[in-house]
């Protein structure tokens, strides 16, 4: 988007603009994917990535392209508050884990406003609950790891193969819009749209840190601002305006208020999306729990949030609550003043989300990330994609 930004990024003036733009590199390159049907060829190259160095002579030119103007990080990114940044994420790996899950997730179900419809009609989320979980956190792990952002990471590769797939449910949506069966909204914008990207930004970022003080984790304001600054160098790696996202944590709290006030609500969507989203965390615990899943989402969603998602507090499994806040708060205490706490909560952090993520993935997770092969475009879409600038 070459158009101006105006002033304050959290102004409906700003929000409005960031709502009708995506992602031009990665829309060009889908584009290209799809219409020349190389689809496959792309997911396989994908796939070979994370071992091989040198590209293939048959890769798609456009492919190619995107690939290498995504290869690295900005000259001036902060290499070492990343690495603080990663090394709380992994030190407080379990709450952490609990307020992705519980709010940072969540929360953004409650977009009535095409985010939630995106997610529900694309079936990514609501036909394959675990397998979308899994790759969720499986990202999250990936860009948490330390040096995972360097050119060749692991971390930087999973960032580009997902906006890869945005672009690809992008054109889904764009297509889906022609058939009867499917209505999207002009108001909407565009399919995971800026505004929307920042707000998941912001929802792995700022939202988290929120969750992690409603479970009793001590942190301090440079650990939150290096959370934010992590996630907003991730945001720009995933194709965000880096002059379209918050400064600060001042500004991230207006442009948060800003999103819940234009864009959340009750919906089907929504709705649908949160009866999925409790019964998959619910399954993985035993019947004696049955109930701690929602008052966990209740709590650290806040009332008006949660009563948009159809979730309600009750006192039955308060006293749970409270028993996690004690464990937790003692444990970032001891992480505070001990190095051998904190070592060891690193590490057992770091197990348990890996053995989550394994965990969910099953025994045949398949191959990750990979680009939507049933991309039906109807007659006259195609003329749009070859034509349209997003």
């Amino acid at each position: 988007m070459n158009r101006k930004i105006y002033s304050p990024i959290w102004s409906d003036a700003t929000l409005d603009q960031l709502k009708m733009s995506a992602d031009p590199l990665a829309d060009q390159c889908m584009r290209d994917l799809i219409l020349s049907g190389n689809i496959s060829k792309a997911n396989h190259i994908l796939a070979q990535m994370d071992t091989n160095i040198a590209w293939p002579s048959d890769m798609p030119l456009k492919l190619h392209d995107y690939l290498e103007a995504t290869s690295k990080l900005e000259s001036d990114t902060d290499m070492l508050r990343i690495e603080r940044a990663q090394q709380f994420f992994i030190t407080y790996g379990i709450p952490f884990g609990i307020s992705l899950m519980c709010r940072s997730l969540p929360v953004l179900y409650a977009g009535k406003v095409g985010g939630a419809q995106v997610l529900a009609a694309t079936g990514q989320l609501t036909g394959h609950f675990e397998r979308r979980a899994s790759e969720t956190l499986r990202f999250i792990l990936n860009v948490a790891e330390p040096n995972s952002l360097a050119e060749g990471g692991k971390g930087l590769l999973t960032i580009r193969k997902i906006r890869l797939m945005h672009a690809a449910v992008r054109h889904f949506a764009r297509a889906k819009r022609r058939s009867s069966s499917y209505n999207w909204h002009a108001d909407w914008g565009m399919p995971i749209n800026q505004e929307e990207l920042i707000g998941t930004m912001l929802a792995f970022s700022q939202q988290a840190i929120e969750g992690l003080r409603q479970l009793g984790v001590k942190v301090s304001k440079q650990q939150e601002e290096d959370q934010l600054y992590l996630w907003k160098v991730i945001g720009t790696a995933l194709g965000i305006m880096p002059e379209a996202m918050p400064s600060n944590l001042t500004e991230a709290r207006e442009v948060w208020k800003a999103l819940e006030r234009r864009n959340f609500g009750a919906s089907e969507a929504g709705a649908m999306l949160t009866k999925a989203h409790v019964a998959f965390l619910q399954a993985n615990l035993p019947d004696l729990a049955a109930g701690l899943v929602p008052e966990l989402m209740a709590t650290l969603l806040g009332r008006r949030n949660a009563g948009y998602l159809g979730l309600k507090k009750h006192n039955a499994w308060g006293w749970a609550v409270d028993l996690l806040r004690f464990i937790f708060r003692l444990k970032s205490r001891l992480a505070n003043s001990s190095h051998t706490a904190e070592s060891f909560m690193q590490e057992y952090g770091e197990y348990f989300m890996d053995a989550l993520q394994k965990h969910w993935a099953g025994p045949n997770p398949g191959t990750p990330f990979q680009i939507p092969e049933q991309l039906h475009v109807p007659s006259g879409v195609a003329a749009d994609l070859v034509s349209s600038k997003v």
